[in-house]
Formats: C-alpha cells, structure tokens, sequence
C-alpha cells in the first residue's frame, strides 16, 4: 500500500481547503446573482409604454395601471390581461378638467366588482376614484377623494382604501414627511389638504434617506388584516396593527433592506411570505415569515425582451405565478435603469409555495 509522506498530506489538505474554498465562493457568488430565472409573461401594446400596478379582476383576469408618464401623447390606461396573456383596453381614466386624462397608478377591486383607482394629474389634483364595469364597459365613474398630492399605492381591505402618498410637503419638515390615507367605500367628495388636519390620514413618517427622499410608496395586507407599508428611500417595511375603525393602534419596523433598493409593489402570499418589488437595483426581494430577507432575482440594465426584470414596479399572484410589471423609466443616480425603451413588458416567476 502506497503510504503519503507528511509533506504530500500537506498538499492534500491545501488543495482540498481551496477545492472547498472555491465551492463556497462560486455559491456566494451566485446568492449575489439570480436566484431565480424570470420568464417573458406578455409584451404590451404600444398604448402601455409604462406599467405600473396590478389588481385581480372579480372575472379572473387581472387589471394592469398604465400611466404613461414616458409618453406624454399617451393618455393613461387601464388594461385587461388574461391568464393567457391576452391584453385588451379597459378604459381610459378621467382628468380633473372635462376633456383630459388622468395618470393611473394604485388600483384595487372591492367585493362588489368596483375598482378603485389612484388617479394623478400633477401636483395636489390627485384623486381616488370608484370606477364601475359591466361586461368589460365602463358604466359610471365617481370620486372618493380629491386634492391629494400624487397618489401611489393603492389596496382594498374590510370596507376601506388605503392609498400611500410618498411626498406632504404641507408638513414643512426638514425630510421629507410622507402617509399613509384611508377612505371607506361609500366616501364621496372628500377635500385632503395634505397636512395633519385630514382626518383620514392614518400615518405619517419621515424619510431618513439624504440621497432619496421619497416616502411611503408599497402596501399591501396579509390574510389577518395586517397591513405592510415600505418607505421608498428608506427602504424599510412597517407593519401597521389596526383597530376596527382602521386606526393604528401599534407599528413597528417589520424589515430593513439596503437603502439603495428603492421599495415599490409589494405582495403577500398565502403563507404569509412578502415579495417587493426593488425599483432601484432591478430586483425582487422574499422576505419569509421569520423575517429573513433574501434576493430573488437581480438583473443589470437590459431592454427586458426575455422578460428580464426591467425597473420592477409591482407585484402580484396570479395563476401561480409571480407577476411583475417592468416600469423602465426612472434612470435618475442610483438607479440601475438607464433608458426607457421598448419593449413594454410583464415578467413572471413560477411560484413555489414553502
């Protein structure tokens, strides 16, 4: 039997620490990448050059915000997206004067098949509208809420909206102050004056985030009425406990992700798992229901024509996927975005629930 001599079992053992070293670098170094491989969903149209949010359609279809801030000419759209992939118009979303058009972006169903929708069209003639369908044909639009300074978020839950502002200037702070708003369903013609005398907002924080000051943007809720609201600079989820009334009785910092990944959609699972959308850094991010935060997928700056995640900007569930709206506009410092460009896509993830 052949027998090694001391200074080959040395050997041995530096090359097996650098075999194994190598193993757990290559391994790191595909954590820091893709996680997981996003797929094409659909391409839209040209009248969607930006899209933005998700809802569920009572129908089964899902209904996709299209602001078009990339192109002025473009008035804003809501469109319907079959769980095949067909897209088709829905409606356009009334300006505040008669004659123009609003920019779409929060949007949610109630119960009752009507869709509430964040409306802006510049600064402080943001609205909240109640927009109501039958067989794919708008019937009747009314307003909730009006005056309110650039509506973002938007979600349904127990018989109230609640829609995020990400910027109050009205509160005169030093950083920036942001909130979030809640109206019932049956409000009508509510004035916000975007300061502390509104009564229906609900919550308020300042963001911390020199580089970005840009507030309270993503929410959604979990299965026990438990909403989860993210401040966009800050990069930090709340969860917020609230009464019946829907008043805030507690809230605490739920997760603190690097302050360069600029939060926006987010989604809950039926477990419980929270997924966000990372605007800045082209990422998804899972954060599971012991608060363990890791990177789904991260992609550099590309055109999004495999479905690469292209300015993530919201998230949903549906048809066991996990969509994502690619937003491909913003390229201002700090951002991985450099360019807005066709084409105009979805993203999607094969979900696996654990």
């Amino acid at each position: 039997m052949y027998k090694f001599k001391s200074n080959s079992i040395s050997i041995l053992v530096f090359l097996t620490v650098v075999f194994f070293f190598m193993i757990s670098l290559f391994s790191c170094s595909e954590e820091n990448r893709n996680l997981n491989t996003a797929k094409l969903f659909v391409e839209l149209p040209d009248y969607c050059p930006t899209p933005d949010a998700f809802a569920l359609a009572p129908d089964g279809s899902l209904t996709l915000s299209c602001p078009n801030y990339a192109e002025k000419t473009k008035p804003g759209v809501l469109v319907r997206i079959t769980k095949n992939g067909v897209v088709s118009k829905l409606a356009h979303v009334e300006g505040v004067k008669p004659g123009t058009f609003s920019n779409p972006m929060g949007i949610d169903y109630a119960p009752d098949g009507s869709l509430f929708v964040c409306a802006n069209q510049g600064a402080n003639n943001g609205r909240v509208l109640r927009m109501v369908f039958s067989e794919g044909k708008l019937m009747s639009t009314e307003i909730i809420a009006s005056g309110i300074n650039g509506p973002n978020g938007l979600k349904y839950y127990d018989g109230a909206i609640y829609v995020t502002t990400p910027k109050l200037p009205m509160f005169k702070t030093v950083k920036n102050t942001s909130g979030v708003y809640r109206f019932l369903v049956s409000d009508r013609n509510i004035e916000v004056r975007n300061d502390s005398t509104d009564a229906n907002l609900i919550f308020t924080n300042q963001t911390q985030n020199p580089r970005k000051q840009f507030g309270l943007d993503g929410l959604a809720f979990d299965n026990s009425g438990q909403l989860f609201v993210a401040d966009f600079g800050d990069a930090t989820i709340f969860k917020l406990n609230l009464d019946t009334t829907g008043k805030v009785i507690d809230n605490a910092v739920y997760a603190c992700l690097p302050d360069s990944t600029g939060i926006d959609g987010m989604t809950v699972d039926e477990m419980g798992n929270l997924y966000v959308a990372g605007f800045s850094q082209n990422q998804i991010w899972k954060i599971d229901v012991d608060r363990k935060a890791s990177i789904m997928a991260q992609y550099p700056d590309n055109n999004g024509a495999n479905g690469e995640l292209d300015q993530p900007v919201d998230v949903v569930i549906f048809e066991n996927k996990l969509l994502v709206s690619n937003f491909d506009l913003m390229t201002e410092s700090g951002m991985v975005n450099k360019s807005h460009g066709k084409p105009y896509t979805l993203s999607f993830f094969e979900m696996v629930l654990e």
